[in-house]
């Protein structure tokens, strides 16, 4: 007999976004890169397909106007400082997804994460 509580929160899955889980991957990217010992777990292709897609990510970035260099960085935990106090994170975290999406979705090793 299973016996549920009236207090217990219904699971709610919310799907991220395809941006959101491309910059996951390049999150944990960059936890990882330093520490690339591959310990033999996984599939060899899997590990590729994440380097390759951490890695374009990473040129992507590169690639933005300093303000959503730093917006991504500090959005996603990579960079403790916000050094644009007359501007908004939250803007400059948007604008970079405008410009970031495009480019993911064209990208050999990114586009899987849209379609």
């Amino acid at each position: 007999m299973i016996v549920k509580s009236k207090h217990a929160a219904p699971a709610v899955h919310t799907p991220a976004s395809p941006f959101d889980h491309a910059m996951s991957v390049w999150t944990r990217w960059i936890a990882l890169k330093d520490n690339q010992v591959s310990q033999g777990w996984g599939h060899p292709q899997d590990t590729k397909d994440f380097m390759r897609a951490g890695e374009a990510i990473e040129v992507m970035i590169n690639d933005l106007p300093r303000v959503q260099w730093w917006a991504v960085r500090k959005a996603r935990g990579v960079a403790t400082v916000w050094r644009f106090p007359d501007l908004s994170l939250a803007d400059a975290v948007a604008r970079a997804e405008e410009i970031l999406t495009p480019k993911m979705r064209n990208h050999i090793a990114t586009r899987r994460f849209f379609h």
